[in-house]
């Protein structure tokens, strides 16, 4: 049967708070307990008014708490301005992703101020991931709004405006922790020649005499975009031990086109703009002394969301990807296009791969255009020195089929690594399958079941394990069909990818959707 999308047209319309239990089989491992919250987009309709993009909906965060005697299931809206907004005036205020929203003011001078007023043109719903700031954990998504959350309730505690805290415009809603508990990240702001990516280091506990992690983080480096009134777009970056690598992409955000759709009343989308034949531009920061590697460093051009993994080798620095040829899967998912096409509407998503591009980090001006600079044995990558001095990359394909939102064994987040686990973006069976790739030998194993769609997978490994893939993975999904209201967590043995536990949940409501998550242990 071919791909469900009315799995990613869900409106949930009511929170499940007090914890419920499920239908169980099979055994939980007896080491494995904490909390696995997900984040991602809920609520869809305010009154009369509907979201227009899968991406627009109000986040909710959903629970799977793993304790001794099982698992239980709870869920609540985050509790941002948009939502609140939204629910008093029962329709669609806030402005999202692909849906423009409808001000509230009633003079024409007030609309046209709330047109211009940052946390009106910016919304502050966060579906898209939680991360760990210092001892607290909060909501993320692009914009610069970061929501508390208390894990044990999922109530939201209050919010972060960094734009006012650090004078930023948008930030990386995946941060990268580092073992010390700091937490890197990247931020968008202005700079003297236009946008800049700033990486920044938030601490592990706030600084004396302040009252978060946020009041004055340390700046790492520096980068000024590469096109001035069009900054990229990033989702995700990668840290090894020396380096922080941002890779700059094609699909951008045309300032200028963002302007003009405030003032027309046109979504954030409207203002995005992916530069045809353009090359993706790498930038190594050291992060010893905040200044980036003199080499220019290349790649054929590609569209990305999520890095695997970073890490240096002989002289060299490795970048997994999952990868695009387009950004087709953000125009795709439109509401209108999923109800409209169903089933034929993956004939216009881009099928994705894995790939490997590798830096290399001391480029002799000697080098000849005809030499391989990429020493690492038995790679098939490339990266040759031109006349001008760029050095032009050619990533290898590990794997053509892309496993999204990628998950590894912690302990090999910035170090060299074996294995990845994800779920399948090809939207060609009737299922979302989750596989374990093999990063040496580009082998897959899968796991999966009819009807059911998996959100983002977790490894967590065994205590005091040796092998990498010794552990679990965690894998939450719904169901398409009539089974609209249905959840399901399902424990897999990391190793060979064999189910070991699973509970079903029946929800009062659609079963919605998620982007990321977080394992917490207990």
């Amino acid at each position: 049967m071919p791909y469900d999308f009315t799995t990613w047209d869900r409106n949930c319309q009511e929170e499940q708070a007090t914890p419920i239990q499920g239908n169980t089989s099979g055994s939980l491992p007896p080491w494995l307990r904490g909390a696995y919250i997900i984040n991602g987009p809920g609520r869809m309709t305010y009154g009369d008014s509907e979201f227009l993009h899968v991406f627009d909906g109000s986040a909710i965060l959903q629970k799977y708490n793993i304790g001794e005697t099982g698992v239980t299931y709870s869920s609540r809206f985050l509790k941002s301005y948009a939502f609140m907004t939204n629910s008093e005036s029962e329709q669609i205020v806030v402005s999202e992703f692909g849906t423009k929203g409808c001000s509230a003011a009633k003079s024409k001078l007030a609309k046209l101020g709330d047109k211009f007023a940052f946390d009106k043109m910016f919304s502050d719903n966060a579906p898209v991931s939680l991360v760990r700031y210092g001892e607290d954990y909060y909501a993320t998504t692009e914009s610069p709004f970061v929501h508390k959350i208390d894990p044990s309730t999922l109530e939201t505690i209050s919010k972060v405006d960094l734009h006012k805290e650090l004078s930023i415009n948008s930030v990386c809603p995946h941060p990268v922790p580092q073992p010390d508990g700091t937490v890197f990240s990247i931020i968008h702001g202005v700079g003297a020649m236009g946008p800049k990516y700033d990486v920044v280091s938030f601490p592990a506990k706030p600084l004396e005499g302040k009252s978060t992690v946020f009041a004055k983080p340390q700046k790492i480096g520096s980068v000024d975009a590469r096109w001035k009134f069009n900054p990229c777009h990033m989702h995700t970056f990668g840290v090894t031990p020396n380096y922080v690598v941002l890779l700059e992409q094609p699909l951008t955000i045309d300032v200028k086109a963002m302007v003009a759709n405030t003032i027309r009343e046109k979504p954030f989308i409207g203002g995005m703009e992916w530069m045809e034949n353009k090359l993706v531009k790498i930038h190594l920061i050291e992060r010893s002394t905040g200044k980036e590697v003199k080499t220019k460093v290349k790649c054929e051009p590609f569209f990305y969301l999520h890095i695997i993994n970073t890490y240096e080798m002989n002289d060299q620095v490795v970048i997994d990807i999952c990868g695009y040829d387009k950004p087709n899967l953000l125009h795709a998912l439109f509401i209108e296009k999923i109800r409209m096409k169903g089933p034929s509407l993956a004939d216009e998503i881009e099928g994705g791969y894995v790939k490997r591009i590798i830096v290399p980090l001391n480029v002799m001006k000697e080098s000849s255009p005809d030499t391989n600079l990429v020493t690492l044995p038995g790679s098939k990558a490339t990266a040759l020195r031109q006349k001008d001095g760029v050095v032009l990359l050619k990533p290898e394909t590990i794997c053509n089929t892309v496993y999204e939102n990628p998950t590894i064994n912690p302990s090999k987040s910035g170090q060299p690594y074996r294995y990845y686990w994800g779920a399948e973006g090809a939207f060609k069976e009737n299922c979302g399958k989750v596989g374990k790739v093999d990063m040496e030998s580009g082998n897959v194993m899968t796991w999966q079941e009819e009807n059911f769609f998996s959100a983002e997978a977790h490894f967590v490994p065994r205590p005091g394990a040796v092998a990498e893939d010794d552990g679990v993975v965690l894998v939450p999904g719904l169901f398409g069909g009539a089974r609209r209201n249905e959840t399901m967590l399902v424990i897999l043995n990391a190793a060979d990818m064999t189910e070991i536990y699973r509970s079903t949940f029946s929800l009062p409501s659609d079963a919605s959707r998620a982007l990321h998550g977080i394992f917490i242990p207990a």
